[in-house]
């Protein structure tokens, strides 16, 4: 007869694979359903993704992972990475990719992070970060510049993550001011997409802290009218709000075939509530730009 203990310990295993069984199903893997954004051959195709406290879970990386291949995209700016040698292990897993984290390998602190398919993207040096003498307006987060070339078209990205919640709005303005004029004086007539977790609403009645690109017709937020529509469709579900912007500079404003708000919740098993406990509490947003050599 099994004691008590043992029955205990069979029941806490039960418990853990009924978690597990909620996203991963032997015959299809994560996925119930096709993502609505995936990345095409003819297309250069960018993510940005916070990925909080990365990796929430042991499984963590596994999933994502999956996730990685199913978005097809060339190119993920990611927030929160908190873990070097987890991201270490996740870039190891794909094949033909790079990654690139600030802070350093003695970091864990929230970092910025660069993942790069370099089977279509060519990496003109490692990311660096500018506007360094900022700490505080950019929460100890300075922005993480990647320099690349894709069909013969430079493309400069700027991954930020600007400081959260109410009362910090002043703080979120200054972030922006600085970045306006970081790329008008150094980036003028360059391909420029600034993204990332900016941590406010695009369409703020209060203090926009955008303000400076949305008076300024050489920029445009690609994920506008995600902003503006349903909030079925924002990056975070639990507030609900939409906070993951992709902004380009006018050289780029012909160029861009689609914005959209990743729902991956819709299409993995046990919905956003696994998807939440597993990844993330933010959803990644993608644009596809053609860009011809």
């Amino acid at each position: 007869m099994l004691n008590i203990k043992t029955i205990l310990l069979l029941l806490l295993f039960l418990s853990c694979s009924e978690k597990s069984d909620l996203i991963f199903n032997p015959d299809n893997g994560l996925f119930h359903s096709s993502l609505n954004f995936k990345g095409t051959d003819e297309t250069l195709d960018i993510v940005t993704w916070n990925i909080e406290w990365y990796p929430k879970n042991d499984l963590t990386n596994t999933h994502i992972s999956e996730i990685i291949d199913s978005l097809d995209v060339d190119i993920i700016a990611l927030q929160e990475i908190t873990d070097n040698v987890s991201f270490n292990e996740l870039v190891n897993s794909l094949e033909g990719w790079s990654g690139y984290k600030s802070g350093g390998s003695s970091s864990d602190y929230q970092e910025l992070a660069y993942i790069i398919n370099t089977n279509k993207v060519e990496i003109l040096s490692g990311p660096y970060t500018i506007l360094n003498s900022y700490e505080y307006e950019f929460a100890y987060r300075e922005p993480l510049v990647l320099e690349c070339i894709y069909n013969n078209n430079h493309i400069v990205i700027i991954n930020v993550h600007y400081k959260c919640c109410d009362g910090s709005e002043s703080r979120r303005l200054a972030a922006s001011n600085l970045l306006y004029n970081y790329i008008n004086s150094n980036l003028d007539s360059e391909k420029v997409i600034v993204l990332g977790d900016f941590n406010d609403l695009l369409n703020d009645s209060g203090i926009n802290i955008f303000e400076p690109f949305l008076n300024d017709d050489d920029y445009s937020f690609a994920d506008y009218k995600i902003a503006i529509s349903s909030n079925e469709y924002w990056s975070f579900p639990n507030w609900p709000s939409h906070l993951d912007h992709i902004l380009i500079t006018n050289e780029l404003f012909s160029n861009v075939i689609s914005t959209n708000t990743v729902l991956i919740d819709y299409s993995i098993n046990g919905g956003f509530s696994t998807y939440d406990y597993y990844i993330s509490d933010h959803r990644p947003v993608g644009i596809r730009l053609l860009l011809n050599p």
